[in-house]
């Protein structure tokens, strides 16, 4: 099951892309189009935590100026122009074509609702072994795995 979870977050990216290029062909504004790709994909790139709190918060003008305001400091434009009737829709169209396709198993949707066992999870698999952990893990494996003859 942890390859099946590790291999479906490998592509995530591309589907995020592909899922974007479909629900904003309503905008006519490149940059609007920007924004929404903008703010997806770098929540995406942020992690499980912050993906899911973009998936999942009640709020996402909320959300957007937080992170707006985060991010000050790097030349990133996340605004929103929720006045727009098709920007709008577009990105909550992006918004649920997200949630159903990488997020179908519901592990962020649990991550954003603070479930233990997720957070956990998603320590373990974004945790960051240093050389020397690996060395003395694959020691360990080797000797356990050694027969003797």
């Amino acid at each position: 099951m942890m390859t099946n979870l590790l291999g479906k977050w490998k592509f995530r990216d591309m589907k995020i892309e592909k899922i974007i290029y479909e629900t904003t062909r309503e905008i006519y504004s490149v940059d609007d189009k920007l924004r929404i790709a903008t703010i997806f994909l770098f929540c995406e790139k942020l992690g499980n935590i912050r993906l899911s709190e973009l998936l999942y918060t009640n709020n996402h003008e909320k959300f957007i100026l937080d992170i707006s305001d985060e991010f000050k400091n790097y030349d990133v434009d996340f605004e929103i122009n929720f006045n727009n009737p098709n920007v709008k829709s577009s990105f909550y169209k992006t918004l649920e074509k997200v949630k159903l396709s990488i997020d179908d198993n519901g592990f962020l949707k649990a991550i954003y609702n603070k479930d233990e066992y997720a957070l956990v999870i998603n320590d373990i698999v974004n945790y960051d072994f240093s050389k020397l952990e690996v060395k003395k893990f694959t020691e360990n494996l080797c000797k356990q795995l050694k027969f003797d003859l």
